[in-house]
């Protein structure tokens, strides 16, 4: 009889992964951004289906200034979570995605900060503007309690080119 192997069977690969993505996440901590990218360069070569060492190699990427390569990693990242491929299960699949998409905005606002944003084409730069608001909004709609996406997503409609209107307090 014919076993099919993608039924409940264990995946002897992903042994001894988890460890080495909180040792990566030791080493973030640290500071040490050149071992943890490694661990999670390691983790991704076993199994690059694993959305999250490709998040925290995005983070890393994006803070050392590489952000073509972060904004790669960050999209396939939100691919994977999307087609549900979500591996630590201690979070809701929208507070991860969320998390995805606050860090694609962040990438893209920091890309439309830089000198060849800011002095080139002005509708390049524009786009760049325009989705990273949109993609704060979206990562706020996954998780309202995302208080970094809802600060960015916030304030200022892009597509209305104007203010929005401050929530009045209820206090």
């Amino acid at each position: 009889m014919d076993k099919n192997p993608n039924i409940d069977e264990p995946e002897d690969h992903l042994e001894g992964l988890d460890e080495q993505f909180l040792s990566g996440i030791q080493c973030m901590q640290q500071g040490d951004v050149d071992s943890a990218a490694e661990h999670f360069r390691r983790i991704l070569k076993v199994e690059p289906r694993l959305a999250e060492p490709r998040m925290e190699l995005a983070r890393i990427l994006m803070e050392t200034s590489q952000l073509q390569e972060a904004e790669d990693e960050i999209r396939e990242a939100i691919r994977i979570l999307e087609s549900g491929g979500q591996w630590i299960e201690d979070l809701e699949p929208n507070q991860v995605l969320s998390v995805g998409y606050g860090l694609l905005a962040e990438i893209l606002r920091t890309r439309s900060q830089s000198d060849d944003a800011v002095f080139g084409d002005p509708e390049v730069w524009k786009r760049l503007v325009e989705e990273a608001h949109a993609v704060f909004r979206k990562a706020r709609e996954l998780d309202p309690k995302n208080a970094h996406a809802d600060y960015w997503a916030g304030g200022f409609d892009v597509d209305a080119g104007e203010e929005a209107e401050p929530e009045s307090d209820p206090a």
